[in-house]
């Protein structure tokens, strides 16, 4: 199937631009101060966790509601698309590196387990950035022309299943922060419209409290 419209998938660099941050940050944030406060630890090591857990989420959705259909839609780029697929695979180990290295640093906080997590964080970058790059620029446009609206949504409404309710509001400003008045209404106008009413209380003022913490707490 080849659209001669294509979808909107806009969100995918907008859920990919808050990767490409994300594990950069964390590692500046561990390696300030290595062996903080330990209720600073527990923040930070519950903040990295987070993060991979919104990344695994992330390729699990692909891997089950987005490559298998582009690989029966699109035979003549199957190598591109098992090509990059194959990717997740290097990314979950980097990913699973890294989680290990935060939980030995949770359990004791010092400058050598805090710059083992930092490196492992590094290491997820070197391979996360240059994957998210060959999704933008070959996956995303096959889905476009490949899949259904409706199809292409169903990757968000996978995303937001795997989030635990009580940290959806985290989520959504930090896949958020920063876009443009543009790309910020297309990400709301998926929400509900009571939780778009709500927005300034129910997101917003949740994330910039945490946002804050993440930054400038000691």
């Amino acid at each position: 199937m080849t659209s001669s419209n294509p979808i909107d998938v806009r969100d995918m660099a907008i859920v990919h631009r808050s990767f490409r941050r994300a594990f950069t940050e964390a590692a500046q944030l561990v390696r300030a101060k290595p062996t903080p406060s330990p209720g600073r630890v527990t923040f930070l090591a519950d903040h990295v966790d987070f993060g991979v857990l919104m990344l695994h989420t992330h390729h699990e959705g692909e891997d089950e509601l987005l490559y298998p259909l582009l690989a029966q839609r699109a035979p003549e780029r199957l190598a591109d698309v098992d090509r990059i697929e194959a990717q997740h695979r290097t990314v979950t180990g980097a990913v699973d590196a890294a989680s290990a290295a935060c939980a030995a640093w949770r359990a004791d906080p010092s400058p050598a387990t805090a710059e083992t997590l930092a490196a492992r964080l590094d290491d997820v970058n070197d391979v996360l950035q240059p994957h998210l790059d060959d999704e933008e620029q070959v996956i995303v446009p096959l889905a476009a022309d490949h899949l259904t609206q409706k199809e292409w949504d169903a990757l968000g409404d996978h995303g937001v299943a795997s989030v635990p309710r009580n940290k959806r509001p985290l989520a959504f400003g930090m896949l958020t922060e920063g876009l443009d008045d543009s790309d910020s209404a297309h990400m709301k106008a998926h929400l509900p419209a009571p939780i778009r009413l709500l927005y300034p209380v129910l997101i917003d003022r949740p994330w910039r409290k945490y946002a804050d913490t993440l930054r400038n707490g000691s």
